[in-house]
């Protein structure tokens, strides 16, 4: 899962500078995007379907959401199989790991605060490994 979450923050920081795994520190500056796998499934052979969250967080002074969905698009991009502009059909690779992500719910997540604008977008990411 390591060279998946390297591969995976290194992308996404293409797209927006501020990338956190499960977590943003206290001190970071909005907007941000936080990446977390909260469910593996395996075949038992060499592919493994791994979901994927993608959070952006922004806190816009005047409540304006543009921004952050900008990024979430970029993130996304349009799908398109032939030449992919983001994460949907897109294909990853790394020494040992291919990964290709398929877009599975975008979420508009409500937070506690109200300054606080959330969306979520959840992928069925299909994980090959080489040994």
């Amino acid at each position: 899962m390591s060279q998946l979450k390297d591969l995976l923050k290194a992308y996404l920081r293409i797209i927006h500078p501020r990338v956190y795994y499960e977590n943003a520190p206290e001190s970071a500056t909005y907007p941000y995007l936080i990446f977390d796998f909260p469910n593996e499934l395996s075949d038992g052979e060499s592919v493994n379907v791994v979901v994927v969250d993608i959070d952006g967080w922004d806190r816009p002074a005047d409540g304006d959401v543009t921004l952050l969905e900008a990024i979430m698009e970029a993130v996304n991009g349009d799908g398109d199989a032939e030449n992919p502009t983001g994460l949907n059909k897109e294909t990853l690779t790394a020494e040992k790991i291919a990964v290709t992500f398929y877009l599975d719910r975008k979420l508009n997540l409500r937070d506690d605060d109200k300054r606080i604008k959330r969306r979520k977008y959840i992928y069925q990411a299909r994980l090959f490994e080489r040994s």
